[in-house]
């Protein structure tokens, strides 16, 4: 399996408390679009190297 459901569950929360911090008018004031955006970006850079990682085992593999 490519992605573990301990790795998925934590940034998935993190994402949803930022989009749910945007409507609190205490941290309003505060870019969290931009941060939920940086942190959505960043997770999918893991995601497509854990990707390749795993390709290139294959390719590795088959040699």
């Amino acid at each position: 399996m490519l992605v573990r459901f301990s790795e998925v569950l934590p940034v998935l929360g993190l994402v949803l408390a930022l989009l749910a911090a945007k409507h609190v008018p205490l941290v309003n004031q505060l870019p969290l679009s931009q941060m939920t955006g940086i942190v959505c970006f960043s997770f999918a850079i893991f995601i497509a190297l854990r990707i390749y990682n795993a390709e290139l085992a294959k390719i590795r593999a088959e040699e």
